[in-house]
Formats: C-alpha cells, structure tokens, sequence
C-alpha cells in the first residue's frame, strides 16, 4: 500500500511540473516600424549683448563737477552726461590769451622799427645791422605767437573733453564714479548700452555648424524671436570648444543685456533603424546592448547598435526586421527562448 501511495505522489508531482512548462509568460510587446533615420536635437546657449557697449570715461583726469544723467535713464547722441571741474583750465587760458596780447603788441612795435630801420639802412652801415635784429626779432616773436597758438588749442581741446557725451543713443546701465570725486584719465565713468539692434552670441559646436542657416529661432526669456545670422565664429573658444556666433535679434525685442539666449538645433541622420523605448534594452555580451524579438510565441535575444537617445527613446540599428515585435519592458523576468503570451500591444514611435 506504502508503495503505491508513494508512486501516486510522484505521478501527481510530474503532472504539475508538465503544467507549469507549458505555461506562457504574458508579456506587453512593442510593435517596430523601420525609419531611413533619425533626428537628432540639441540646445546650445549663450548671451543677450548690445552692438554698442561702451564704458565712457574722461580722456584726462579731473574733479567730476556735475552729473546729468544717472543709471538707468535714457541719453541722447550728442548729450553730455558729465563734467569735470575746469577752473584751472580757464585760468589757464585766460595766461595764454594774456601773453598772446603782449605779444601782439611787442610784433606791432617790431614792425614799425623794422619799416624805420628799411629806411634809415639806405643811408648808413649801423641802420642796416639794426634792421637784422629787428628783422630776427621779428621771426621770434612770430614763433612764440604760433606757439602759444598751439597751446590755446590745446587747452580748447581739453576744456571740450571736459565734458563727457553720449557717442550714441542708449540707456545708462551703470555709473562708476560720484559727483566731487578725482576721475583718473580712462576711469570708466558709465556704462551706457543701445538699446535696439541686440545681438546674441551662442557658442555651436563644431559638429553642428552645418545645421545653422541664415535665420534661426532663438529663445530670450520664454520668447521666441526669429534671429538673423552674423558671424559663423572665427575662431573655436579655449573653454568651451566651440564656435561663438553671432546673431541678430529684431529692433523691437524687448531684452536686456546678459540675458540667457537658448537656440535649438535640429539635424537628420541617415541611419536605417527602429525606434524603441529605453525600457526595452538590456544589457548585452562585451558591453553590447540587445533586445529580445518575439516570434511565434518565443523570444531570441538580438545584439542592436544604439545611435541616440532622447532620454526616453533609443534609435537603434541591427537585425530585427524577421521579428516585428520585440518585448517592451520587464527584461528581468524573460529570457532567451521561452515561451511568451502578447497581452499587450505597443505602437511604434517615429520621430
């Protein structure tokens, strides 16, 4: 009786284990569709900068004695937004004019000698020779009046450089210095920028210049603009390896300088291939990657070449086209030549 029992066991023991590998792994399946390729997006970025951007300051040094226009306020072409003290200056030219009158007056005497002495040269020796020292006197006197000439010039030329003017229209962005401080010569005293015509300057790698055309969208501050191409770079940045260049913004772009400019470029690769969700690689052999395919009902492991993700898709290449279904997620729960159910399935993706 014992024996028998104990064959029943084993029987009923087979049965189930027969049952349970005929059992198939339900599973949700992703359905391939074959692409000539595959487009890939990048973002680079960069800055907001105005055409003109000029730190404006004194070419000499001086008290600042009087500011017009302060940060933030609108100024001009032609408007002069600072002056230094020039008291010195005008003391100064006040001497010059002062001897240049003496001067004057001292070639006016020479000249009515110099006509006395032509005449009186005609009758003695000693006339003669005193016609030469005023003729001399004369020739000097005219030099010191053309030098002191040249110096109420250049004291005319530094009483206009006293005042400090807008070379074009903007907007004060910053100032340096306050009223009654010593502005050292070159001393930034403003930061004036133009307003219109901003500019932005985006660093492009090397790989993706051939995707930049004539007009691209960049984006300031959640705002889209279309951008006229300046400048393809000239030269490829130490830091970041890239090309910086240069676009023009619209007149009527509401930006700042400084601001973060972002520019999306966009280029096709061909490359037949499928894309497939990330969920559905594996890890392959050798640092390979690999998909399971499923065909009647039975997955095969399959090596594939991955191009590019976007974070959620990959864009791979091998050979799948015998198999048009490949197993969408739960890799730890498959593996190679088992039996399978499709309870679920997937749409392809295209991008």
């Amino acid at each position: 009786m014992k024996l028998l029992v104990l064959l029943l066991n084993v029987l009923w023991c087979s049965y189930v284990v027969a049952a349970d590998e005929k059992k198939s792994l339900p599973i949700a399946a992703y359905t391939l569709k074959l692409e000539p390729g595959y487009t890939q997006v990048r973002a680079v970025t960069g800055k907001v900068i105005k055409q003109h951007e000029a730190s404006l300051s004194f070419e000499f040094s001086g008290k600042v004695q009087s500011i017009h226009f302060d940060q933030g306020e609108w100024v001009d072409t032609g408007q002069v937004i600072a002056t230094q003290d020039t008291q010195l200056l005008e003391i100064e030219k006040l001497q010059l004019e002062a001897e240049k009158a003496k001067l004057y007056a001292q070639l006016k005497l020479a000249k009515i000698e110099q006509k006395r002495f032509e005449k009186l040269s005609k009758k003695n020796y000693s006339a003669a020779q005193q016609l030469d020292e005023v003729t001399t006197k004369i020739e000097v006197i005219t030099a010191e009046h053309a030098l002191l000439d040249a110096n109420l010039q250049s004291v005319a030329v530094r009483l206009k450089k006293a005042q400090l003017v807008a070379p074009f229209s903007g907007l004060i962005a910053q100032r340096h210095v306050h009223l009654g401080e010593i502005a050292s010569s070159g001393q930034a005293m403003v930061t004036l920028l133009e307003q219109n015509k901003s500019q932005v300057v985006l660093g492009v790698p090397m790989s993706l210049q051939h995707a930049i055309n004539d007009t691209m969208m960049v984006a300031v501050s959640q705002a889209q603009y279309r951008a006229k191409l300046l400048s393809r770079g000239a030269q490829v940045d130490s830091v970041s390896r890239t090309l910086m260049m240069r676009f023009e913004l619209p007149d009527d772009a509401p930006v700042y300088a400084g601001e973060l400019a972002r520019m999306v470029i966009t280029t096709f690769t061909e490359q037949p291939g499928f894309w497939i969700p990330l969920s559905a690689l594996t890890d392959g052999v050798r640092g390979t990657w690999q998909v399971y395919g499923v065909k009647d009902n039975t997955i095969n492991s399959i090596a594939v070449n991955v191009h590019y993700t976007d974070g959620e898709y990959a864009y791979v290449s091998g050979a799948l086209s015998e198999h048009p279904l490949i197993v969408a997620n739960g890799l730890h729960k498959v593996a190679a030549n088992i039996t399978v159910e499709v309870v679920q399935t997937l749409s392809s993706r295209s991008l």
